[in-house]
């Protein structure tokens, strides 16, 4: 199990701060959001209602403290626990005003929230038959915990580019999620030494990829410098002004795989000098399962033994069995008493067998561990308890979707229903389904791949299609390959929703007829497979008019007709400079407004906020944070225009929306669309850094801009809360010529725990931290 950080008591006190201001209206929805997310807490779909995303390395949890979350969910109005597809999960459904209390009490258990989301270090995967497999190299648990330790608790692990994504995978025959996230760690042995092959740059988002193979053998030792580096490399190098170019693969697509792996060698050599050693003894613990075997069984019966041939598999400990326990969606619903009632009897039974007995799995369902084969049906019996659907064939219980349209803000369509009919098409009319139990079914409701669809055998991502009016489709993928030589998944076509699911029974039976001559899909794909899927998609390339069948224009689970009326805006990339966006899409919408205006008034209120939000847009880049109207154009003035990064020509009606004077602004239109123009421009040419370019204006003409001279600069940061802090500190010091000194004044707590840290993994040198009056000084030289 991860260690909690040191930080975690005041990270959830300032949050509460946070939480309390914004219910009291003292700040508004984008700050509160750069607040709370990277604390995995993010708003569902409907407004208002909030869930907590629990970091659960591995989808390693204890019963008790499975049981605990129960308990805490149910105190707090939740009716729902989801098991995501990163071996997380979230109490879902509860109001803002709860979090606070939650993250408290999930401390106490050992557990957080830390990193669930935002511009982080996300939780990071481990295979689920690590330790019990006898084909692994070895298990690689203990290494994700310790990765997990140690980068939850830097502070830079919280000011990325965006998120960073960590796999472990236990053999190099099934590198799997390691292939395809930002690192992937792959099991090997070397000349008796244990270590791992590394990918960098996977991922399965917008312009998806394998990883880049950048050594074919690291020694496990090295693991805390590979994590170093990486971090280090994609911090400076990513791209963090347009967030949908903001993942480490994007540093591939910019500066070629030979420089980016140039760059990691220089960051690897540099982290071995300070980074711990990975050391095996101190991780590793021994598995001992309280039970040992001792205990009769209980009489079998035929439902049984097909239950244990499709879900139970005996693990390379003698006598143990791992064991699927399906959860469809992943869902979790502890509103349904009865159910709650026998799935905390279960939970009680499996704390009785042990610790090591329960993970969630990225097929959003638990994999019990560490089952005494004399326990076998009772554990049946429980699971039967609460799930009579484990009479159906493994691949029905197995199928992943995204949560969809149903509470995601970018769903598109509705992908939960897409599964739930599928599921029962092929539980109706599939066949042969027992001799394919492997075969992955992945769903996105959009072409964001939370569902992971270009890594499935078959995958599904929503999209919305038109003839005479709009209709729900998916885009078709098959046939990714997560061996030794990993390929993603081929985009085949697309197909409209209603006709999906048949489409799935029919090439599954035909895969299944087949299985024995291909041996796997991908096999089969390349084979026969192709023609076979493209005929069908052909077949159906054309759908019913809306007057002959209204069918294919609802979605799957929806009452209503087809829209993409209520799509949002995500939650997901919810990093400090997403306020610049909001600006920005104010402005263009009041500009829009002011052409369609007729009386005076409403022409001087709109052009008095253009400029006010032209003038907010990019204060954020600057680390300014104004608590007021007033303040915003101040700043503005102050760091703007007096730096010379906007015209001075623009004081006039800087002032005058300053002191509401919205008259004269209307004689002055053409000037307000000049510096919303402006700003517009200032904000397409900065660098990926944030930072402007080395031009300052004066009357309109270009000048140098000057660096500082004196030999020290000064910087005071009391009440200046993490990360604002370090975005002031860094933004001083890139003014800054090399060795000069920068002095900032921090508050004790959090600032000086995290701020010094922050400074040094940029680079720089902190001379030193003294203690005055409460406050400290730290002294900073420039490198």
């Amino acid at each position: 199990m991860y260690e909690l950080p040191e930080t975690l008591g005041r990270d959830i006190e300032n949050l509460g701060t946070l939480t309390d201001k914004f219910i009291k209206g003292e700040i508004g929805t984008a700050e509160f959001k750069v607040g709370r997310v990277p604390m995995g807490i993010y708003e569902q779909r409907k407004d208002g209602v909030y869930m907590v995303r629990i970091r659960t390395t591995g989808g390693i949890i204890t019963p008790g403290q499975l049981i605990e979350i129960i308990n805490i969910a149910k105190r707090h109005g939740s009716d729902l626990l989801h098991i995501t597809t990163r071996q997380e999960i979230q109490i879902q459904n509860i109001s803002i005003e709860s979090t606070g209390a939650i993250l408290r009490e999930l401390k106490k258990i050992g557990l957080s929230s830390k990193g669930g989301g935002g511009n982080t270090v996300r939780n990071i995967l481990v295979a689920t038959t690590s330790g019990i497999t006898d084909i692994e190299s070895f298990d690689p648990t203990p290494h994700a915990e310790a990765i997990t330790t140690k980068l939850i608790a830097e502070t830079d692990s919280f000011t990325l580019p965006r998120k960073l994504k960590i796999a472990f995978s236990n053999n190099e025959d099934d590198t799997d999620f390691a292939a395809i996230n930002d690192i992937g760690f792959i099991a090997k042995i070397k000349n008796g030494q244990r270590g791992f092959k590394l990918y960098v740059g996977g991922s399965v988002a917008s312009k998806p990829t394998v990883g880049w193979v950048f050594a074919d053998f690291i020694p496990e030792e090295d693991i805390f410098a590979v994590a170093g580096a990486v971090k280090k490399l994609f911090s400076e190098h990513g791209n963090r002004k347009n967030k949908h170019k903001a993942r480490i693969r994007h540093i591939f697509y910019r500066l070629g795989a030979e420089e980016v792996k140039r760059l990691f060698d220089e960051y690897f050599k540099e982290e071995k000098k300070t980074a711990p050693k990975f050391v095996p003894d101190r991780y590793i613990e021994k598995i001992n399962p309280s039970c040992n075997g001792n205990i009769s069984s209980e009489p079998v019966d035929k439902d049984f033994l097909t239950w244990k041939n499709r879900y139970a598999t005996a693990q390379k400990q003698y006598g143990l069995y791992s064991v699927v326990v399906p959860f469809i969606h992943g869902n979790i619903n502890i509103g349904d008493e009865r159910f709650l009632t026998q799935f905390q009897i279960f939970l009680r039974f499996l704390e009785f067998i042990g610790d090591d007995t329960v993970r969630f799995s990225v097929q959003q369902n638990i994999i019990l561990r560490n089952i005494p084969e004399s326990f076998l049906f009772q554990t049946y019996s429980h699971i039967h308890s609460i799930n009579p659907e484990i009479k159906y064939p493994l691949l029905t219980n197995n199928i992943v979707s995204c949560t969809g349209a149903d509470t995601c803000r970018l769903g598109i369509c509705l992908s939960k229903g897409l599964a739930a009919a599928i599921r029962r098409k092929l539980i109706n009319e599939g066949a042969g389904l027992d001799n394919i139990p492997e075969v992955r079914l992945q769903i996105s409701g959009c072409p964001n791949s939370c569902g992971q669809q270009v890594w499935a055998d078959l995958g599904f991502s929503g999209k919305a299609l038109r003839n005479s009016r709009l209709y729900p489709a998916y885009q078709v993928y098959a046939g990714a390959s997560r061996g030794k030589s990993p390929a993603l998944a081929e985009t085949l076509g697309s197909l409209n929703a209603h006709d999906v699911p048949e489409f799935t029974q029919k090439v599954l039976e035909d895969f299944s007829e087949k299985k024995e001559k291909y041996g796997n899909f991908k096999n089969y794909l390349e084979s026969e497979g192709r023609s076979f899927i493209k005929g069908y998609l052909d077949a159906h390339k054309e759908i019913p008019d809306f007057s002959e069948d209204k069918n294919y224009y609802y979605d799957w689970g929806s009452e209503n007709l087809f829209s993409v009326a209520e799509r949002g805006v995500g939650e997901c990339s919810a990093g400090i400079f997403d306020m610049i966006d909001i600006d920005k899409a104010t402005i263009e919408k009041l500009e829009k407004q002011l052409a369609e205006a007729e009386d005076d008034g409403s022409k001087g209120r709109i052009l008095r906020s253009i400029v006010f939000h032209a003038s907010r847009m990019l204060l954020v880049t600057r680390g300014a944070e104004p608590n007021s109207e007033e303040e915003t154009f101040e700043l503005f003035r102050k760091l703007f225009i007096d730096e010379g990064l906007v015209d001075n020509g623009f004081i006039n009606i800087i002032e005058q929306a300053k002191a509401g004077n919205t008259d004269s602004l209307i004689t002055s239109r053409e000037k307000v669309i000049e510096l919303s123009n402006d700003i517009d421009e200032l904000y397409k040419n900065m660098d990926d850094s944030l930072q402007f370019k080395n031009v300052v204006k004066e009357n309109n003409n270009p000048v140098e801009k000057k660096t500082i001279e004196p030999a020290s600069a000064f910087k005071y940061l009391r009440g200046v809360a993490c990360p604002m802090n370090f975005v002031q500190t860094k933004i001083m010091l890139s003014g800054m010529k090399p060795d000069q000194l920068l002095e900032i004044l921090l508050d004790d707590g959090q600032p000086i725990a995290n701020v010094p840290g922050s400074v040094r993994n940029e680079g720089h040198e902190v001379l030193s931290q003294e203690m005055h009056d409460g406050y400290w000084k730290v002294l900073i030289k420039k490198k």
